[in-house]
Protein backbone atom coordinates (compact mmCIF):
# COMPACT_ATOMS: atom_id res chain seq x y z
CA UNK A 1 0.00 0.00 0.00
CA UNK A 2 2.64 1.99 0.89
CA UNK A 3 4.92 1.65 -1.88
CA UNK A 4 1.76 1.83 -4.28
CA UNK A 5 0.73 5.45 -2.56
CA UNK A 6 4.37 6.73 -3.52
CA UNK A 7 4.38 5.37 -7.01
CA UNK A 8 1.36 7.60 -7.32
CA UNK A 9 3.07 10.56 -6.15
CA UNK A 10 0.79 10.96 -3.17
CA UNK A 11 1.96 10.45 0.73
CA UNK A 12 1.16 7.68 2.93
CA UNK A 13 0.26 8.49 6.59
CA UNK A 14 3.95 6.19 7.71
CA UNK A 15 5.09 9.29 5.34
CA UNK A 16 3.73 12.40 7.06
CA UNK A 17 4.33 10.62 10.56
CA UNK A 18 8.41 10.02 9.65
CA UNK A 19 8.43 13.71 8.18
CA UNK A 20 7.21 14.95 11.26
CA UNK A 21 9.55 12.93 13.69
CA UNK A 22 12.76 14.14 11.57
CA UNK A 23 11.53 17.59 12.16
CA UNK A 24 10.57 17.66 15.35
CA UNK A 25 14.08 15.83 16.22
CA UNK A 26 13.34 12.21 16.58
CA UNK A 27 15.82 9.50 15.43
CA UNK A 28 14.20 6.66 13.47
CA UNK A 29 12.50 4.27 15.67
CA UNK A 30 12.28 6.21 18.33
CA UNK A 31 8.79 6.97 20.48
CA UNK A 32 7.47 10.56 20.06
CA UNK A 33 9.30 11.65 23.49
CA UNK A 34 10.82 15.01 22.19
CA UNK A 35 13.32 16.41 24.02
CA UNK A 36 13.09 19.09 26.49
CA UNK A 37 14.83 21.32 24.17
CA UNK A 38 12.92 20.67 21.00
CA UNK A 39 9.88 20.97 23.28
CA UNK A 40 10.99 24.53 24.00
CA UNK A 41 11.78 25.43 20.13
CA UNK A 42 8.36 24.01 19.54
CA UNK A 43 6.30 25.78 21.89
CA UNK A 44 7.97 28.79 20.57
CA UNK A 45 6.92 28.27 17.05
CA UNK A 46 9.48 26.71 15.20
CA UNK A 47 10.22 23.02 14.35
CA UNK A 48 14.22 21.33 14.76
CA UNK A 49 15.75 21.93 11.71
CA UNK A 50 19.23 22.38 13.04
CA UNK A 51 21.43 19.75 14.58
CA UNK A 52 22.17 19.69 18.35
CA UNK A 53 25.79 18.35 18.53
CA UNK A 54 27.06 21.74 20.64
CA UNK A 55 27.91 20.96 23.69
CA UNK A 56 28.44 23.50 27.32
CA UNK A 57 31.93 23.96 26.02
CA UNK A 58 30.89 24.88 22.78
CA UNK A 59 28.68 27.31 23.21
CA UNK A 60 31.24 29.24 25.64
CA UNK A 61 33.28 29.06 23.03
CA UNK A 62 31.25 30.57 20.61
CA UNK A 63 30.98 33.68 23.10
CA UNK A 64 34.26 33.66 24.21
CA UNK A 65 35.97 33.20 20.87
CA UNK A 66 33.72 36.13 19.28
CA UNK A 67 35.27 38.41 21.93
CA UNK A 68 38.91 37.22 20.80
CA UNK A 69 40.21 38.86 23.46
CA UNK A 70 43.80 39.21 22.63
CA UNK A 71 43.85 40.54 18.85
CA UNK A 72 40.75 42.32 20.06
CA UNK A 73 43.22 44.07 22.20
CA UNK A 74 45.07 44.50 19.86
CA UNK A 75 43.11 46.05 17.49
CA UNK A 76 41.25 48.69 20.48
CA UNK A 77 44.15 49.59 22.62
CA UNK A 78 44.60 52.62 20.25
CA UNK A 79 41.09 53.90 21.42
CA UNK A 80 42.19 53.77 25.35
CA UNK A 81 46.00 54.42 24.73
CA UNK A 82 45.75 57.74 22.42
CA UNK A 83 43.11 58.82 25.06
CA UNK A 84 44.37 58.78 28.58
CA UNK A 85 47.48 56.70 28.65
CA UNK A 86 48.58 53.45 30.18
CA UNK A 87 46.09 54.25 33.56
CA UNK A 88 42.95 54.95 31.28
CA UNK A 89 43.72 51.50 29.24
CA UNK A 90 44.18 49.52 32.31
CA UNK A 91 41.36 51.22 34.65
CA UNK A 92 38.83 51.25 32.27
CA UNK A 93 38.99 47.68 31.17
CA UNK A 94 38.58 46.52 34.48
CA UNK A 95 35.60 48.89 35.07
CA UNK A 96 33.85 48.42 32.09
CA UNK A 97 33.94 44.66 31.86
CA UNK A 98 32.54 44.45 35.23
CA UNK A 99 29.98 46.76 34.34
CA UNK A 100 28.72 44.91 31.52
CA UNK A 101 28.03 42.17 34.07
CA UNK A 102 24.31 43.06 34.37
CA UNK A 103 23.92 43.36 30.61
CA UNK A 104 25.12 39.66 30.54
CA UNK A 105 22.26 38.91 32.87
CA UNK A 106 19.89 40.08 31.98
CA UNK A 107 20.12 39.30 28.53
CA UNK A 108 21.11 35.85 29.93
CA UNK A 109 17.32 35.76 31.00
CA UNK A 110 15.56 36.41 28.09
CA UNK A 111 17.97 33.80 25.82
CA UNK A 112 17.22 31.09 28.82
CA UNK A 113 13.26 31.79 28.14
CA UNK A 114 13.44 32.07 24.44
CA UNK A 115 16.52 30.09 22.96
CA UNK A 116 16.34 30.48 19.50
CA UNK A 117 18.76 31.26 16.70
CA UNK A 118 16.48 34.76 16.20
CA UNK A 119 17.55 35.86 19.52
CA UNK A 120 17.37 39.78 20.11
CA UNK A 121 14.47 40.02 17.18
CA UNK A 122 12.68 37.03 18.69
CA UNK A 123 12.96 38.23 21.96
CA UNK A 124 11.17 41.64 21.05
CA UNK A 125 8.75 39.88 18.98
CA UNK A 126 7.75 37.74 21.80
CA UNK A 127 7.80 40.87 24.42
CA UNK A 128 5.92 43.37 22.34
CA UNK A 129 2.00 43.76 21.71
CA UNK A 130 0.84 42.63 18.39
CA UNK A 131 0.34 46.14 17.45
CA UNK A 132 4.15 46.86 17.43
CA UNK A 133 5.59 43.26 17.37
CA UNK A 134 6.63 43.57 13.32
CA UNK A 135 8.09 46.32 13.46
CA UNK A 136 9.91 46.35 16.40
CA UNK A 137 11.18 43.00 15.42
CA UNK A 138 11.92 44.45 11.97
CA UNK A 139 14.44 47.05 13.52
CA UNK A 140 16.68 45.03 15.58
CA UNK A 141 16.91 41.92 13.57
CA UNK A 142 18.15 44.56 10.96
CA UNK A 143 20.81 46.12 13.35
CA UNK A 144 21.37 42.91 14.37
CA UNK A 145 22.47 41.28 11.81
CA UNK A 146 24.24 44.41 10.19
CA UNK A 147 26.13 44.74 13.77
CA UNK A 148 27.04 41.22 13.41
CA UNK A 149 28.91 41.39 9.84
CA UNK A 150 30.68 45.05 10.82
CA UNK A 151 31.84 43.54 13.75
CA UNK A 152 33.19 40.54 11.27
CA UNK A 153 33.89 42.99 8.71
CA UNK A 154 36.19 45.42 11.31
CA UNK A 155 37.69 42.22 12.49
CA UNK A 156 39.08 40.57 9.13
CA UNK A 157 39.77 44.16 8.25
CA UNK A 158 42.00 44.66 11.51
CA UNK A 159 43.66 41.06 10.77
CA UNK A 160 44.85 42.70 7.36
CA UNK A 161 46.76 45.42 9.43
CA UNK A 162 48.52 43.05 11.62
CA UNK A 163 49.46 40.90 8.70
CA UNK A 164 50.29 44.41 6.52
CA UNK A 165 52.58 45.58 9.75
CA UNK A 166 54.22 42.08 10.09
CA UNK A 167 55.52 42.26 6.65
CA UNK A 168 56.46 45.44 6.96
CA UNK A 169 58.71 44.17 9.95
CA UNK A 170 59.57 41.22 7.97
CA UNK A 171 61.25 43.88 5.28
CA UNK A 172 62.57 46.40 7.24
CA UNK A 173 59.91 48.98 6.34
CA UNK A 174 60.47 48.25 2.74
CA UNK A 175 56.52 46.65 2.27
CA UNK A 176 54.15 49.15 2.56
CA UNK A 177 50.86 47.69 2.21
CA UNK A 178 48.11 50.51 -0.36
CA UNK A 179 44.72 50.35 0.05
CA UNK A 180 44.40 48.01 -3.02
CA UNK A 181 46.27 45.57 -1.48
CA UNK A 182 44.70 45.63 2.28
CA UNK A 183 40.92 44.88 0.21
CA UNK A 184 42.85 41.98 -1.67
CA UNK A 185 44.26 40.91 1.44
CA UNK A 186 40.25 41.24 3.26
CA UNK A 187 38.64 39.26 0.31
CA UNK A 188 41.02 36.70 0.57
CA UNK A 189 40.75 36.43 4.44
CA UNK A 190 36.79 36.28 4.17
CA UNK A 191 37.19 33.34 1.08
CA UNK A 192 38.92 31.45 3.86
CA UNK A 193 36.67 32.13 6.88
CA UNK A 194 33.61 31.39 4.75
CA UNK A 195 35.29 27.42 3.65
CA UNK A 196 35.96 27.23 7.51
CA UNK A 197 32.31 27.98 8.10
CA UNK A 198 30.47 26.03 5.74
CA UNK A 199 31.08 22.60 7.75
CA UNK A 200 29.06 20.03 9.16
CA UNK A 201 28.18 20.97 12.66
CA UNK A 202 30.07 18.41 13.97
CA UNK A 203 33.38 19.66 12.69
CA UNK A 204 32.05 22.93 14.16
CA UNK A 205 31.82 21.73 17.49
CA UNK A 206 35.71 20.56 17.10
CA UNK A 207 36.90 23.61 15.37
CA UNK A 208 35.62 25.37 18.55
CA UNK A 209 37.55 23.44 21.05
CA UNK A 210 40.23 24.26 18.95
CA UNK A 211 39.47 28.15 18.68
CA UNK A 212 39.17 28.25 22.88
CA UNK A 213 42.34 26.65 22.90
CA UNK A 214 43.93 29.03 20.15
CA UNK A 215 42.81 31.82 22.06
CA UNK A 216 43.47 30.93 25.69
CA UNK A 217 47.25 30.28 24.09
CA UNK A 218 47.24 33.33 22.37
CA UNK A 219 46.66 34.92 25.94
CA UNK A 220 49.08 33.08 27.54
CA UNK A 221 52.27 33.57 24.54
CA UNK A 222 51.66 37.61 25.33
CA UNK A 223 51.83 37.47 28.94
CA UNK A 224 55.01 35.12 29.19
CA UNK A 225 56.66 36.71 25.87
CA UNK A 226 56.15 40.36 26.68
CA UNK A 227 57.05 39.74 30.42
CA UNK A 228 60.33 37.48 29.84
CA UNK A 229 61.79 39.83 26.78
CA UNK A 230 61.37 43.15 27.83
CA UNK A 231 64.92 44.39 29.11
CA UNK A 232 63.11 48.01 30.67
CA UNK A 233 59.92 47.44 32.33
CA UNK A 234 57.22 50.92 33.26
CA UNK A 235 57.05 51.31 36.72
CA UNK A 236 53.63 50.00 38.71
CA UNK A 237 53.23 54.26 39.36
CA UNK A 238 53.06 54.85 35.64
CA UNK A 239 50.82 52.09 34.95
CA UNK A 240 48.41 52.23 37.44
CA UNK A 241 48.03 56.07 38.85
CA UNK A 242 50.35 58.45 36.27
CA UNK A 243 47.39 59.73 34.53
CA UNK A 244 48.30 61.36 31.30
CA UNK A 245 45.81 63.00 28.91
CA UNK A 246 47.33 61.81 25.38
CA UNK A 247 44.18 62.84 23.28
CA UNK A 248 42.95 66.08 21.73
CA UNK A 249 40.06 66.64 24.39
CA UNK A 250 41.32 69.29 27.06
CA UNK A 251 38.70 67.76 29.93
CA UNK A 252 40.80 64.89 31.49
CA UNK A 253 37.16 63.06 32.56
CA UNK A 254 35.86 62.93 29.07
CA UNK A 255 39.36 61.87 27.68
CA UNK A 256 39.01 59.11 30.55
CA UNK A 257 35.65 58.28 29.48
CA UNK A 258 36.97 57.74 26.01
CA UNK A 259 39.09 54.85 27.25
CA UNK A 260 36.17 52.68 27.66
CA UNK A 261 35.81 52.21 23.89
CA UNK A 262 38.15 49.78 24.00
CA UNK A 263 36.30 47.16 26.79
CA UNK A 264 33.20 47.75 24.72
CA UNK A 265 34.82 46.30 21.77
CA UNK A 266 37.11 43.84 23.09
CA UNK A 267 33.85 42.19 24.66
CA UNK A 268 31.68 42.84 22.05
CA UNK A 269 30.06 39.78 20.85
CA UNK A 270 29.32 38.03 24.33
CA UNK A 271 25.69 37.26 23.70
CA UNK A 272 26.63 35.38 20.37
CA UNK A 273 25.55 32.42 22.31
CA UNK A 274 21.74 32.93 21.26
CA UNK A 275 23.12 32.63 17.60
CA UNK A 276 23.82 28.64 18.28
CA UNK A 277 20.55 28.05 20.67
CA UNK A 278 19.09 25.79 17.84
CA UNK A 279 22.09 23.45 17.89
CA UNK A 280 23.06 23.30 21.41
CA UNK A 281 21.86 20.80 24.02
CA UNK A 282 20.20 22.28 27.38
CA UNK A 283 20.38 25.64 25.64
CA UNK A 284 17.95 27.04 27.84
CA UNK A 285 20.64 26.53 30.59
CA UNK A 286 23.82 26.90 28.20
CA UNK A 287 23.29 30.44 26.30
CA UNK A 288 22.73 32.33 29.20
CA UNK A 289 25.82 30.48 31.28
CA UNK A 290 28.27 31.13 27.82
CA UNK A 291 27.38 34.80 28.18
CA UNK A 292 28.43 35.54 31.88
CA UNK A 293 31.08 33.45 31.98
CA UNK A 294 32.92 34.04 29.04
CA UNK A 295 32.48 37.33 30.12
CA UNK A 296 34.17 37.04 33.39
CA UNK A 297 36.86 35.15 31.33
CA UNK A 298 36.96 37.77 29.33
CA UNK A 299 37.78 40.17 32.19
CA UNK A 300 40.05 38.55 34.62
CA UNK A 301 42.71 37.10 31.13
CA UNK A 302 41.93 40.44 29.14
CA UNK A 303 42.85 42.43 32.14
CA UNK A 304 46.30 40.52 32.60
CA UNK A 305 46.94 41.21 28.85
CA UNK A 306 46.10 44.70 29.20
CA UNK A 307 48.41 45.54 32.61
CA UNK A 308 51.16 43.05 30.80
CA UNK A 309 51.15 45.60 27.84
CA UNK A 310 51.29 48.61 29.90
CA UNK A 311 54.25 47.75 31.95
CA UNK A 312 56.24 46.76 28.74
CA UNK A 313 55.78 48.94 25.95
CA UNK A 314 57.68 51.73 27.02
CA UNK A 315 57.21 55.38 28.91
CA UNK A 316 56.15 57.24 25.18
CA UNK A 317 52.43 55.91 24.72
CA UNK A 318 51.91 58.58 21.95
CA UNK A 319 54.94 56.66 20.24
CA UNK A 320 52.92 53.74 19.77
CA UNK A 321 50.03 55.51 19.34
CA UNK A 322 51.38 57.54 15.89
CA UNK A 323 53.43 54.02 14.71
CA UNK A 324 54.66 53.90 11.77
CA UNK A 325 53.72 50.13 11.29
CA UNK A 326 50.06 51.36 11.74
CA UNK A 327 49.27 49.01 14.64
CA UNK A 328 50.29 49.83 17.87
CA UNK A 329 50.69 46.38 19.37
CA UNK A 330 53.10 45.87 16.50
CA UNK A 331 55.41 48.55 17.58
CA UNK A 332 55.17 47.28 21.11
CA UNK A 333 56.70 43.86 19.97
CA UNK A 334 59.07 44.68 17.78
CA UNK A 335 60.48 47.37 20.74
CA UNK A 336 60.36 43.92 23.49
CA UNK A 337 60.83 41.21 20.67
CA UNK A 338 63.15 42.31 18.71
CA UNK A 339 62.45 41.25 14.50
CA UNK A 340 62.17 37.48 14.20
CA UNK A 341 60.25 37.30 17.77
CA UNK A 342 57.75 40.00 17.01
CA UNK A 343 57.39 38.32 13.16
CA UNK A 344 56.48 35.51 15.46
CA UNK A 345 53.98 36.48 17.57
CA UNK A 346 52.16 38.79 15.35
CA UNK A 347 51.42 35.71 12.87
CA UNK A 348 50.57 34.10 16.06
CA UNK A 349 47.94 36.96 16.58
CA UNK A 350 47.18 37.50 12.79
CA UNK A 351 45.98 33.09 12.85
CA UNK A 352 44.41 34.18 16.49
CA UNK A 353 42.38 36.64 14.66
CA UNK A 354 41.40 34.53 12.11
CA UNK A 355 39.80 32.32 14.13
CA UNK A 356 37.87 35.18 16.40
CA UNK A 357 36.61 35.79 12.47
CA UNK A 358 34.77 32.46 11.53
CA UNK A 359 33.58 32.79 15.29
CA UNK A 360 32.01 35.73 14.35
CA UNK A 361 31.19 35.14 10.83
CA UNK A 362 28.68 31.61 12.33
CA UNK A 363 27.03 34.15 14.42
CA UNK A 364 26.46 36.29 11.58
CA UNK A 365 25.40 33.59 9.50
CA UNK A 366 22.80 31.84 12.14
CA UNK A 367 21.39 35.31 12.76
CA UNK A 368 21.03 35.88 8.88
CA UNK A 369 19.37 32.40 8.98
CA UNK A 370 16.70 33.20 11.33
CA UNK A 371 15.82 36.28 9.81
CA UNK A 372 15.06 34.39 6.47
CA UNK A 373 13.59 31.85 7.89
CA UNK A 374 10.95 34.44 9.14
CA UNK A 375 10.60 36.37 5.64
CA UNK A 376 12.55 39.16 6.69
CA UNK A 377 14.97 39.72 4.00
CA UNK A 378 15.08 40.16 0.28
CA UNK A 379 15.44 36.57 -1.50
CA UNK A 380 14.52 35.06 2.46
CA UNK A 381 13.45 31.12 0.91
CA UNK A 382 17.09 31.31 -1.30
CA UNK A 383 18.72 32.13 2.29
CA UNK A 384 16.99 30.70 4.36
CA UNK A 385 17.40 26.77 2.63
CA UNK A 386 20.16 24.49 4.53
CA UNK A 387 23.13 22.54 2.74
CA UNK A 388 23.11 18.57 2.76
CA UNK A 389 25.05 19.01 6.08
CA UNK A 390 22.29 21.09 7.87
CA UNK A 391 24.42 24.25 7.77
CA UNK A 392 23.22 27.63 6.23
CA UNK A 393 25.75 28.01 3.91
CA UNK A 394 23.77 30.31 1.75
CA UNK A 395 23.52 32.64 4.44
CA UNK A 396 27.17 32.43 5.06
CA UNK A 397 28.07 33.30 1.58
CA UNK A 398 25.20 36.67 2.54
CA UNK A 399 27.21 37.39 4.98
CA UNK A 400 30.58 37.34 2.88
CA UNK A 401 28.85 39.00 0.30
CA UNK A 402 27.83 42.52 2.78
CA UNK A 403 31.10 42.40 4.56
CA UNK A 404 33.30 42.43 1.15
CA UNK A 405 30.92 45.47 0.37
CA UNK A 406 31.29 47.16 3.65
CA UNK A 407 35.22 46.63 2.78
CA UNK A 408 35.13 49.46 -0.49
CA UNK A 409 34.96 52.18 2.59
CA UNK A 410 38.64 51.30 2.96
CA UNK A 411 39.02 52.70 -1.15
CA UNK A 412 38.18 55.82 0.47
CA UNK A 413 40.13 56.47 3.08
CA UNK A 414 40.96 55.31 6.77
CA UNK A 415 37.89 57.27 8.58
CA UNK A 416 36.12 55.54 6.26
CA UNK A 417 36.54 52.23 7.36
CA UNK A 418 36.96 53.45 10.87
CA UNK A 419 33.18 54.04 11.16
CA UNK A 420 32.42 50.53 10.46
CA UNK A 421 34.05 49.71 13.71
CA UNK A 422 31.75 52.32 15.70
CA UNK A 423 28.65 50.81 13.20
CA UNK A 424 29.74 47.10 14.77
CA UNK A 425 28.99 48.27 18.37
CA UNK A 426 26.79 50.44 18.10
CA UNK A 427 24.27 48.19 15.84
CA UNK A 428 24.57 45.10 18.46
CA UNK A 429 23.71 47.97 21.33
CA UNK A 430 20.48 49.33 19.70
CA UNK A 431 19.57 45.66 18.90
CA UNK A 432 20.67 44.59 22.93
CA UNK A 433 18.25 47.43 24.37
CA UNK A 434 15.70 46.87 22.43
CA UNK A 435 14.51 43.86 24.04
CA UNK A 436 15.11 44.95 27.06
CA UNK A 437 13.13 48.13 26.60
CA UNK A 438 10.14 45.70 25.43
CA UNK A 439 10.29 43.99 28.69
CA UNK A 440 10.14 47.36 30.49
CA UNK A 441 7.45 48.76 28.81
CA UNK A 442 4.90 45.98 28.05
CA UNK A 443 5.73 43.75 30.81
CA UNK A 444 5.25 40.95 28.96
CA UNK A 445 8.12 38.38 30.20
CA UNK A 446 7.87 34.65 31.26
CA UNK A 447 11.35 33.47 33.10
CA UNK A 448 13.24 30.75 32.26
CA UNK A 449 15.19 28.63 34.05
CA UNK A 450 18.00 31.36 34.53
CA UNK A 451 16.06 33.96 36.52
CA UNK A 452 17.49 36.59 38.70
CA UNK A 453 13.85 37.33 40.42
CA UNK A 454 11.67 39.91 39.57
CA UNK A 455 13.34 42.73 41.60
CA UNK A 456 17.13 42.38 40.45
CA UNK A 457 15.98 41.17 37.18
CA UNK A 458 14.48 44.85 37.03
CA UNK A 459 16.90 46.49 38.18
CA UNK A 460 19.22 44.79 35.95
CA UNK A 461 17.57 45.78 33.02
CA UNK A 462 16.64 49.19 33.50
CA UNK A 463 20.37 49.55 34.88
CA UNK A 464 21.35 48.12 31.44
CA UNK A 465 19.31 49.84 29.14
CA UNK A 466 21.02 53.23 30.65
CA UNK A 467 24.61 51.95 30.65
CA UNK A 468 24.39 50.96 26.73
CA UNK A 469 22.57 54.36 26.18
CA UNK A 470 25.26 56.06 27.57
CA UNK A 471 27.99 53.64 25.40
CA UNK A 472 25.98 54.46 22.43
CA UNK A 473 26.17 58.42 22.90
CA UNK A 474 30.06 57.62 23.64
CA UNK A 475 30.45 56.19 20.05
CA UNK A 476 29.15 59.30 18.46
CA UNK A 477 31.78 61.74 19.52
CA UNK A 478 34.81 62.51 17.35
CA UNK A 479 38.09 61.86 18.62
CA UNK A 480 38.68 65.80 17.83
CA UNK A 481 36.86 68.85 19.89
CA UNK A 482 36.69 70.89 16.53
CA UNK A 483 36.77 68.30 13.68
CA UNK A 484 37.72 68.85 10.12
CA UNK A 485 35.90 66.77 7.42
CA UNK A 486 39.01 64.03 7.52
CA UNK A 487 39.17 64.10 11.09
CA UNK A 488 35.13 63.81 11.68
CA UNK A 489 33.47 60.58 13.63
CA UNK A 490 31.17 59.09 10.13
CA UNK A 491 29.56 56.66 13.00
CA UNK A 492 26.55 59.20 13.08
CA UNK A 493 26.26 59.27 9.06
CA UNK A 494 26.49 55.61 9.36
CA UNK A 495 24.58 54.68 11.88
CA UNK A 496 21.60 57.04 11.01
CA UNK A 497 22.03 56.00 7.28
CA UNK A 498 21.02 52.31 8.94
CA UNK A 499 18.32 53.65 10.44
CA UNK A 500 17.25 55.38 7.19
CA UNK A 501 17.44 52.13 5.49
CA UNK A 502 15.52 50.28 7.94
CA UNK A 503 12.57 52.74 8.32
CA UNK A 504 12.77 53.60 4.82
CA UNK A 505 12.77 50.02 3.42
CA UNK A 506 9.93 49.21 5.91
CA UNK A 507 7.71 51.68 4.19
CA UNK A 508 8.51 51.38 0.79
CA UNK A 509 5.35 50.74 -1.52
CA UNK A 510 4.29 47.68 -2.44
CA UNK A 511 8.11 46.37 -1.79
CA UNK A 512 8.57 47.49 1.93
CA UNK A 513 8.84 44.88 5.05
CA UNK A 514 5.23 45.92 6.21
CA UNK A 515 4.13 44.10 2.61
CA UNK A 516 5.87 40.86 3.59
CA UNK A 517 7.13 40.63 7.28
CA UNK A 518 4.86 40.06 9.73
CA UNK A 519 7.72 38.93 12.42
CA UNK A 520 8.37 35.43 13.92
CA UNK A 521 6.68 32.69 11.27
CA UNK A 522 5.64 29.34 12.62
CA UNK A 523 7.47 26.54 11.27
CA UNK A 524 5.75 24.29 13.34
CA UNK A 525 2.74 24.68 11.60
CA UNK A 526 3.70 24.09 8.49
CA UNK A 527 4.11 20.58 9.59
CA UNK A 528 0.59 20.65 11.85
CA UNK A 529 -1.23 21.84 8.70
CA UNK A 530 0.59 19.25 6.44
CA UNK A 531 -2.22 16.53 7.64
CA UNK A 532 -3.77 15.35 11.31
CA UNK A 533 -1.48 12.43 11.78
CA UNK A 534 1.31 15.13 11.55
CA UNK A 535 -0.32 17.22 14.31
CA UNK A 536 -1.20 14.49 16.33
CA UNK A 537 2.16 12.81 16.64
CA UNK A 538 3.48 16.46 17.62
CA UNK A 539 0.93 17.10 20.05
CA UNK A 540 2.01 13.46 21.19
CA UNK A 541 5.24 14.33 21.36
CA UNK A 542 4.91 17.72 22.90
CA UNK A 543 2.44 15.99 25.90
CA UNK A 544 5.04 13.45 26.65
CA UNK A 545 7.74 15.94 26.38
CA UNK A 546 5.80 18.10 29.10
CA UNK A 547 5.20 15.22 31.49
CA UNK A 548 9.39 14.10 31.50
Amino acid sequence: MKNTASSTGSITREEKIDTAKQAMGLEEGSSCMISADDKLLASLGYRAELKREFSYLTVFGQSFGAMGIAPAIAESMIFSLGSAGAPGMVWTYLVGCILLIPVALSLGELGSSMPTSGGLYFWVAQLCPPKYRAFWAWLAGYNNVLGYISIYSSTIYAATLILGATCSISTDGAFVATKYIDYGIFAATTGLTFCMTCVPTKILHKLNMFYIAVQFAMLLAFIIAFTATTPEKNSASFVFTDFQNTGFWSNDGWAFMLCFLTPVWVVSGFESSAAIAEEASNAAIAVPFAMVSSLVTALLTGWGVIVTIAFCMGPDPIAIVTTELGQPLAQVAFNSLGKNGSIALLVCLWFSSICNCSILMVAASRETFALARDHGLPFSSYFRVLNSYKTPARAVGFVALIALAEALLMLVNSIAINSIFNLAIMGLYFAYCMPLIARLLFNNFRPGVWYMGPVLSYISSVYSVCWMSFVFILLLFPTYPDPNAQEMNYAVVVMGATLVFCVGYWWLPRYGGRTFFTGPVRTIDELVDSGVEVGEVIEKGLVEGRKA
